[in-house]
């Protein structure tokens, strides 16, 4: 992901503040970004049509969405007198994730940003259907964010060095793009992670002629050298970065613990159909074992 030009801003009711503006305005400062913003809402009074009259049911609902333009529109015309170009959309729309996906597919946005549904403090951004449901279909980059501006705190990229297919390898150069780009708007450390699955044998069979802890140690030494070669090709120059035994499901979330990272950034081939709504792929569940903010890029499936 290089600077976005155009960003998905999902705003929702009216707050004092709105944490993903503010996080879409510190890519504006670098930036002449387009900020476009997008609230859905939906009063189910309006469709009690046995209690009012269809036209009280309509009448209200224009008021609704009256109001509401009302208040984006001065959000707008505040970001226009700093310079910034901001436009306004308002959906009326039940299902808020559908809305969403929608006008992604519309504009096609280089960032969509929203803040995470659930409890900042307790739930991961997993937890909650609509999260959930954008994290699986939103085909743009997807930052889900907890606080109005970044802290200090490190920022982390994940990668599978062993990545063999173009649109992986693609992914991971998109991964740490995307990375380097946050770490250098909010003044953190990057920092990357790669897992390794370890070799083991069944205890019941004699393979006492093969030494695993020497084919273990190789497979680190290799991943290490694999890490550190894509780092270099993508112009990542540090060394703070994690080599891992085991599943990345378990070592992501564990490297983030340890270095208190304020963002994971993750990577998934975006698919239709039926191989797009399954349940339980690695990025999925890595994003169950998360309580901070994320940033998911995709690169389309062929």
């Amino acid at each position: 992901m290089l600077m976005p030009q155009s960003i998905l801003v999902v705003i929702s009711g009216k707050h004092k503040e709105h944490e993903a503006l503010q996080r879409a305005l510190t890519f504006a400062e670098h930036n002449n970004t387009h900020i476009h913003l997008l609230n859905v809402m939906f009063e189910p009074v309006t469709q009690l049509i046995d209690v009012f009259s269809i036209e009280h049911c309509k009448e209200m609902k224009r008021q609704c969405l009256a109001e509401r333009f009302e208040y984006l529109n001065a959000i707008a015309l505040d970001l226009g007198k700093k310079g910034i170009k901001c436009t306004v959309q308002v959906e009326w729309e039940p299902e808020i994730q559908k809305a969403i996906k929608q006008v992604v597919d519309e504009l096609e946005p280089d960032l969509v940003i929203k803040r995470i549904s659930a409890d900042q403090l307790s739930i991961n951004p997993f937890a909650l259907p609509i999260d959930r449901y954008l994290l699986r279909f939103c085909d743009a980059p997807l930052l889900l964010v907890k606080h109005s501006n970044w802290t200090a705190s490190p920022i982390l990229a994940a990668v599978d060095v062993l990545a063999t297919d173009e649109q992986h390898i693609e992914l991971n150069k998109d991964v740490l793009e995307s990375a380097k780009l946050i770490a250098h708007l909010s003044s953190s450390e990057l920092h990357v992670v790669s897992s390794y699955i370890t070799h083991s044998v069944s205890a019941a069979i004699d393979f006492s002629n093969i030494d695993l802890d020497t084919i273990n140690a190789n497979s680190a030494r290799y991943h290490q050298e694999k890490l550190n070669s894509l780092e270099l090709e993508q112009l990542v120059d540090n060394n703070k970065n994690h080599v891992l035994a085991g599943v990345p499901e378990q070592a992501i979330p564990n490297v983030t613990k340890q270095i208190n990272a304020q963002l994971v950034v993750l990577g998934t081939v975006a698919r239709k159909g039926m191989s797009g709504a399954l349940i339980g792929n690695t990025v999925e569940s890595v994003l169950a074992e998360l309580n901070c903010e994320v940033l998911v890029v995709k690169h389309k499936a062929l």
